[in-house]
């Protein structure tokens, strides 16, 4: 519980259900931390607000501290990744090792038999017993993109109350619940960097970067150097905005360098690409093995794509090639590529690189 409105209406509509409920707030980092991103997931704030609707509800609540799993899988794999010039997903990250990680271990250590999260998601039984990952019914909140990679067997121990809801339908609820957190906004942004800024993250954290060790050239597509930057750990790719490079035509960065520190641009063109290369596959049914399968496949390559339909994939023991039927832009390293059947995820991987 994070003290929202979606994880206290999931707790709420548990408890209304006769569930046997728990709800556990995550402590993520240390309280100077915390206090510099007030209201945010897993702030002070925000699990003084989770405390308070378990009072409610007259549900236990605890606060389970997992800021070394935390610091170890998300905080510093999104460092090390910016710093190899990929663009990570914490949320992917946290939700495996943390949620389905850390706080699965220790919910199962204590007899409960299922972790139940305020994620826009539905999970379907199978034909031949499977649970099957469904986007949420809300389109503008399914979150399924996020969930590709779960253990396949730890579905089966998650529900998503949420899944069948709406955001209006939620907010109700909460209100119908007497939650006082009802009207309470969200945000979209990275829980752990203030301001949404994570450059100036990375330059207090980095003292390479703060000192001008990663910086670098600016080359055309031509392999011209027609600029310097700061740093290449501050770009990604399909960036146009802050390239300090004056006026003149629309220009795209389509490559980052991190051996070289050289940040590459061009025109929008050069960013569309219709073959790509996942790795850290995990995959949800055996069905997406038969090539018969692949071409009614869609893959969703950042959380708000709207899905590029599959022509191919292309299986390896360490990675899968995936080509699309119409190339799309800025395929991006480090970030996820989650693979759908309709409305099932089917399975997924992070981006290696565009071919």
């Amino acid at each position: 519980m994070s003290g929202g409105v979606d994880s206290s209406v999931s707790a709420a509509l548990l408890k209304r259900a006769g569930h046997n409920a728990v709800g556990f707030t995550l402590k993520l980092w240390n309280a100077e931390q915390t206090q510099s991103v007030p209201s945010r997931c897993c702030s002070a704030e925000m699990a003084r607000d989770a405390a308070q609707v378990c009072r409610i509800l007259d549900i236990p609540h605890f606060t389970l501290d997992v800021r070394a799993e935390f610091q170890n899988y998300v905080i510093d794999n999104f460092k090390s990744e910016y710093l190899a010039g990929r663009t990570p997903n914490p949320c992917v990250i946290c939700n495996t090792k943390i949620k389905w990680g850390a706080l699965w271990r220790k919910v199962q250590s204590l007899g409960f038999e299922y972790l139940a999260t305020g994620h826009y998601a539905r999970l379907e039984a199978g034909p031949d017993g499977t649970v099957r990952l469904l986007k949420g019914i809300d389109i503008f909140k399914d979150q399924s993109y996020f969930l590709w990679r779960i253990p396949a067997e730890l579905l089966t121990h998650t529900v998503f109350p949420l899944g069948n809801l709406t955001k209006t339908q939620v907010r109700a609820l909460a209100r119908e619940f007497g939650l006082p957190v009802a009207e309470k906004s969200e945000s979209n942004e990275v829980c752990f960097i203030p301001a949404n800024d994570y450059r100036a993250w990375l330059v207090a954290r980095t003292p390479q970067l703060a000192n001008s060790g990663l910086a670098g050239d600016i080359v055309d597509e031509n392999g011209r150097i027609v600029g310097k930057h700061s740093g290449y750990p501050l770009f990604t790719i399909g960036q146009r905005h802050g390239l300090g490079l004056g006026g003149g035509r629309t220009i795209y960065v389509t490559n980052i360098d991190a051996e070289t520190k050289q940040v590459h641009i061009g025109s929008q063109s050069m960013l569309m690409r219709s073959k790509f290369r996942i790795e850290d596959i995990n995959v949800f049914t055996k069905d997406i093995y038969k090539p018969k399968m692949h071409c009614k496949l869609t893959v969703k390559v950042r959380y708000r794509d709207a899905g590029a339909p599959v022509e191919s994939l292309v299986f390896d023991e360490d990675y899968v090639d995936i080509k699309l039927k119409q190339p799309i832009a800025a395929i991006t390293p480090g970030q996820s590529a989650v693979l759908y059947y309709g409305a099932e995820v089917v399975g997924g991987g992070i981006i290696q690189t565009a071919l």
